[in-house]
């Protein structure tokens, strides 16, 4: 080889350092979109491979580090994620998507604290869809015992503004409700007193330091305020209400206000709320007097239906209707509207829901009639359109027929139909009462796309008609026989559909067994006034198991703590006969709905591939950690067939997904 081809061959060997630096940057940006390229077409292997290239010749490129680390999040390494978008932050602080994909990290591993702040720097820098939902699902975990202000203004938009369903945002609400001196103040005055003095004690200017509070107030007026201190500072405050409403019935407008939102909580929770004999006959005195006043075509004080309605629902009222229309305050406006205008509109909209099945089985007639006394769950506001899980990754337009059984009150089936506007929805349900509920809330949704009809699961047989997707989440468990009812729901679902479930643990609900003894015992109806008494008893008791219950968010509201513990027909299973079910119908399990935390710490214990999808090595990991499925069994499966409707790649080791953004 002569001079000319060796130096030829050396120059074509050579690597971008050796080049110009001009060259050099060249190259190794034509290098990183390259990198950029593989990553956006899914093949990790290659784009992580090109990243580290990049990496290893420009150790300070936080591009490049900020996407290794959404690569590694993808292949379901977060903690060796966090470590790369954490050295590209430190070079270049201001990088969006990293801090959106690190705060999905920090979720993944359990880092709670440091995901919220980061969801909120992420938050701070682009305001945008993803970015608000990112922060709410970070900040709905936090719990603070301080308030600096910069979480509290965007939990209160969050809650405003729908970010997610306000249930997952009470309780950091409630933290930071806490924390103000006013509501320190006002609930160690509400623990000192008994509850008959809540009327002398509670200063004007006390109360008005509460009705300042805008997260307060918000928070009052769509989700139940699950917390006990918070509960019992309410309760008094409505006697006090009570009492100027019985004193003089004048309030201003801040106070007036306040106590509106205090009344439209009460509706909310279904009169939760403990209540002293002397209480309740001055609120029964108080209605009359109001009905009295109305029948004689007379006006009565504002503070007189604020007092009324946070003791009973203002549309009981005899002519409830005559008090719509009138010229009232803002807060009474609100106030008629939710406790007199929507259910005059449920009522009739329930008589206009078709009934597709006869109900005769004895235990389904049961459940239809507590469900018509308690609807449930009783929800205001809707959080942004929702995929069931189960279709993760599957574009809306290709949703086909779907069968939701049990929507009750329809807050997921219009999610989902908000998600899905081509899709053709029929959601049922046992009671007329929720469906009207449902339906009254998808036309205020203005949705089309659901068909709401009565029907018993178990008389569905011959409906006639298959669907791609059905959803039996949280149903299956209130029939007599629950595995016969699964059956009936299998032969409507076309070969290659997806179902997903909702099925009670046995392991995960002792807390409920032992208050549903408890309740045995002592010959507690399904009534309020048991349901009431029933509660103080749960929060004295001195067993730890039994007192957990009133951990849980059903248990502050009449409704849902009556779906609780007094349910008339619950059934609960384990997962070893969940998958000898799946085993004799031929079914594939496809991964359960949890928590990336747990995912997490599943794939720690069994880091095997596939074990997520071994209901063997789940069993094993409940019968370790017992509370894995407070909630439910909630996952999915799918029947044998060609053209299955989800996504090759199902959400069934629940990992986090990057942010996208385009490449400098």
């Amino acid at each position: 080889m002569n001079r000319k081809e060796r130096r030829g061959a050396r120059n074509q060997g050579a690597g971008p350092a050796s080049r110009s630096p001009a060259a050099t940057a060249a190259a190794y940006a034509e290098q990183f979109n390259a990198a950029v390229m593989y990553h956006n077409a899914g093949a990790l292997d290659e784009a992580e491979r090109r990243y580290r290239q990049v990496i290893a010749a420009l150790p300070h490129h936080a591009e490049a580090l900020s996407r290794l680390g959404a690569v590694m999040m993808r292949q379901g390494r977060p903690a060796e994620a966090i470590a790369h978008m954490e050295r590209g932050l430190a070079v270049k602080p201001d990088m969006f998507e990293a801090h959106a994909n690190l705060a999905q990290a920090y979720m993944w591993t359990g880092q709670r604290e440091r995901a919220i702040e980061a969801a909120c720097r992420a938050l701070e820098l682009r305001e945008i869809p993803q970015s608000r939902a990112m922060f709410a699902q970070c900040v709905g975990f936090a719990r603070f015992a301080t308030d600096d202000g910069r979480y509290r203004k965007f939990v209160l938009r969050a809650l405003v503004e729908g970010w997610v369903r306000p249930r997952e945002l009470a309780g950091v609400a409630i933290s930071l409700i806490k924390a103000s001196r006013a509501t320190k103040e006002a609930i160690a005055l509400a623990d000192a007193m008994q509850p008959e003095r809540a009327r002398e004690l509670f200063a004007p200017a006390q109360i008005a330091a509460l009705a300042r509070d805008e997260l307060l107030c918000r928070l009052l007026e769509c989700d139940p305020i699950a917390d006990l201190d918070l509960e019992r500072l309410l309760s008094r405050l409505r006697s006090a209400l009570l009492g100027a409403a019985i004193a003089n019935g004048e309030a201003d407008e801040p106070l007036l206000g306040f106590y509106c939102s205090l009344s439209r909580q009460c509706f909310i929770n279904e009169y939760v709320f403990s209540i002293t004999d002397e209480e309740a006959e001055d609120a029964r005195r108080l209605r009359a007097a109001l009905e009295a006043k109305m029948a004689a075509g007379g006006s009565c004080a504002p503070l007189w239906l604020a007092a009324v309605g946070a003791y009973f629902p203002l549309h009981e009222l005899t002519n409830a209707q005559a008090l719509i229309g009138r010229n009232w305050p803002p807060g009474i406006d609100a106030l008629l509207v939710q406790q007199v205008a929507e259910p005059a509109q449920e009522r009739d909209l329930a008589a206009s829901i078709p009934v597709l099945t006869a109900i005769e089985d004895a235990v389904s007639q049961a459940v239809r009639q507590q469900y018509e006394e308690s609807p449930y769950p009783r929800w205001t506001r809707l959080g942004p359109p929702a995929q069931p899980a189960a279709l993760f990754g599957l574009p809306a337009a290709q949703l086909g027929d779907a069968l939701i059984a049990g929507c009750g009150t329809g807050l997921s089936t219009i999610e989902f139909a908000r998600h899905a506007r081509s899709a053709r929805i029929l959601a049922i349900d046992l009671s007329l009462a929720s469906l009207a509920y449902a339906k009254r809330m998808a036309d205020k949704a203005d949705l089309t796309n659901i068909e709401f009809a009565q029907a018993d699961i178990v008389e569905l047989a011959g409906l006639g008609r298959q669907f791609d997707f059905i959803d039996a989440s949280g149903v299956l468990h209130h029939l007599a026989d629950p595995w016969k009812g699964w059956r009936i729901l299998l032969q409507l679902l076309r070969p290659g559909g997806v179902m997903q479930l909702g099925l009670y643990s046995e392991f995960a609900r002792r807390h409920v067994v032992a208050a549903r003894a408890l309740i045995a015992a002592r010959g507690y109806q399904p009534i309020a006034e048991d349901i009431r008494r029933c509660r103080q008893d749960i929060l004295a008791a001195k067993d730890p198991l039994l007192n957990s219950v009133s951990r849980v968010d059903d248990f502050f509201t009449t409704g849902e703590c009556r779906d609780l513990l007094f349910h008339v027909q619950e059934h609960r299973t384990t997962l070893p006969e969940i998958k000898s079910f799946l085993a004799t119908h031929g079914l594939e399990f496809r991964g359960f709905f949890l928590d990336a935390l747990t995912h997490y710490r599943f794939a720690a214990r069994f880091p095997q591939p596939g074990a997520a999808l071994q209901l063997d090595r789940w069993h094993t990991f409940e019968t370790e950690a017992p509370d894995t499925f407070a909630g439910m069994y909630q996952f999915s499966v799918r029947k044998p067939g060609a053209n299955p409707p989800a996504a090759a790649n199902p959400p069934t080791a629940a990992k986090p997904r990057e942010t996208g953004g385009e490449a400098n």
